[in-house]
C-alpha cells in the first residue's frame, strides 16, 4: 500500500460514506488518498474512485469505458464527470439502496479498468 502525500480528509459519518469506504477498500492493493481535499481510492497510484458529488458523500466517480459512459449517462442518476467525462469518468448520485449496489458494480468495473493498465514501452 501506497502512503497519501496528503492529510487525511474526514469522511462523513454516514453509512453510505461507511459502506463505499468499506467496499473500496476490500479491493486488492486498495488504498485510500486525499488529493484536493477529496476522498479517493487507488491501486497502485491510480484512482479507481472518488467519493462525493457536490461537496457531501452522495455519490462516486468512477472509470467506465467509452462505450459503458455513453449508455450510463442515459440513465438519471448519472452524468459524465466534470473535467475528466470526456475520459470515460461518470458520476453516480446515490439516490437509494438500488442505486448504491449499481454503484458497487461500477466501482468494481471501475477498478478492473484502471488496476488492469499496462505502461506503454
Amino acid at each position: 500500500m501506497a502512503e497519501s502525500r496528503f492529510p487525511p480528509v474526514e469522511l462523513p459519518d454516514t453509512l453510505i460514506a461507511r459502506e463505499l469506504q468499506r467496499f473500496c477498500l476490500s479491493f486488492e492493493g486498495a488504498w485510500e488518498d486525499y488529493p484536493w481535499g477529496d476522498v479517493v481510492y487507488k491501486v497502485g497510484s491510480k484512482i479507481f474512485c472518488f467519493l462525493g458529488i457536490g461537496g457531501g458523500i452522495g455519490g462516486v466517480t468512477v472509470k467506465a469505458t467509452p462505450d459503458d459512459a455513453d449508455a450510463l449517462c442515459q440513465l438519471p442518476h448519472i452524468e459524465r464527470a466534470r473535467y475528466i467525462g470526456r475520459h470515460g469518468w461518470v458520476s453516480v448520485s446515490i439516490e437509494d439502496e438500488g442505486v448504491l449496489g449499481q454503484a458497487f458494480d461500477l466501482i468494481d468495473a471501475s477498478y478492473e479498468l484502471v488496476r488492469g493498465r499496462r505502461r506503454r514501452l
